[in-house]
């Protein structure tokens, strides 16, 4: 019983602890002075996604590893928002990567509301490896609607860590400042505080759960670089590659069957933040000397001008003043909006079909070998 009363003593209890927080703090610096550095390996193939957590936190290993593969194999990275991500039967990135005719690699960076601006920390941090880099960006105008038009607090916190954004550290960042600010602006004290510390609490533990790890287990490494290199192969399990699947889609429409019981539309927005957004990362682009070849997404014409007329003269505005904003940067670009009158282009209101996603492919790559043969 006195061992007891003695072993949990106030007094007992705080050396205890003084104890743990010395000989923690004791080891990580250990850890940071004694562990070394894991460095960047040599790839023979290009990596073809980079895991969202090493971009979100800026982990300079990770991302540079994913840069340079690209930079060494001579391919493209495709960032794009929502119509970027997966389709059932492939998606225009797939096509293009799949193509035998050529030995050029296309990697992926794309996801729900990752608009351009949230590249531009990556950009800035990485400027000497981006140097010269082959970027394709799809622009999709129903982020310039009502509810998609302004800074996303949400979307931001997702894919970049407001201490990653902190370290931007340049006196020339092309108008990036301009755009992202508004991320300082909508955090309150309470989760600056919070994003930063996690941010630096993965600073400090790197050395054990990065340099540490990756020594003793290479393999994990390779692993967290999500190295999914295939061979290059035509239609690798995408039944409906370039045709439309009429029992999914209904082409009167322009959507699938099932959006037909959810129908909806927001109205474009008159907000100027996409167009600066914009503006600003092909400035920055520029800055750089990056190659970037921008695709001028469609709008849904079939489906709005049947759901809902009076909303189809704006959206047909925006796509005319996105172009005109590209025409006026002298940018290279895409432009793929006459799919919009094409039926079975889409799946819903605002993302295209495997089917417009193939003929999305077609013109890139004629494009792309158009630019070539220059």
């Amino acid at each position: 019983m006195k061992l007891i009363k003695y072993i949990y003593k106030t007094r007992t209890l705080s050396e205890y602890g003084q104890f743990i927080l010395a000989s923690l703090l004791l080891l990580l610096i250990a850890g940071n002075l004694f562990i070394p550095e894991y460095k960047l390996q040599k790839l023979d193939a290009q990596l073809l996604k980079l895991k969202g957590k090493h971009f979100k936190y800026a982990d300079d290993l990770h991302v540079s590893q994913f840069l340079q593969s690209v930079q060494q194999q001579g391919g493209y990275i495709c960032l794009g928002t929502s119509e970027s991500g997966t389709l059932r039967d492939g998606n225009y990135y797939e096509f293009l990567d799949q193509d035998t005719s050529y030995d050029t690699r296309f990697s992926i960076l794309g996801g729900a509301g990752w608009t351009c601006g949230l590249h531009m920390t990556m950009l800035l941090n990485h400027a000497e490896e981006v140097n010269d880099l082959n970027l394709i960006y799809f622009i999709n105008p129903v982020y310039w609607r009502s509810e998609l038009s302004e800074f996303n607090k949400g979307y931001w916190s997702r894919y970049l860590n407001y201490g990653a954004y902190l370290d931007v550290d340049v006196e020339e960042n092309n108008g990036f400042s301009e755009i992202s600010e508004e991320y300082s602006n909508v955090l309150n004290v309470g989760e600056k505080f919070l994003y930063r510390a996690e941010y630096w609490f993965r600073k400090i533990r790197k050395p054990f759960f990065q340099d540490l790890r990756y020594h003793l287990f290479p393999d994990k490494y390779l692993n967290d670089l999500e190295f999914k290199v295939k061979p290059k192969s035509e239609y690798p399990g995408f039944e409906f590659r370039g045709i439309i699947d009429h029992s999914y889609i209904d082409t009167s429409w322009n959507v699938t069957y099932e959006f037909m019981s959810r129908t909806w539309l927001n109205p474009m927005s008159d907000n100027d933040y996409r167009f600066r957004e914009l503006a600003s990362f092909i400035n920055l682009c520029n800055h750089l000397d990056v190659n970037i070849t921008f695709v001028l997404g469609p709008v849904n014409e079939i489906y709005i001008q049947k759901y809902h007329p009076p909303y189809f003269p704006a959206y047909i505005q925006i796509v005319e003043d996105i172009r005109a904003v590209l025409d006026d940067k002298g940018a290279d670009y895409v432009d793929a909006t006459a799919l919009g009158k094409i039926p079975g282009s889409f799946i819903d209101n605002q993302h295209h079909s495997s089917y417009g996603a193939h003929l999305i492919y077609q013109m890139i790559k004629n494009h792309l070998h158009e630019k070539e043969s220059h």
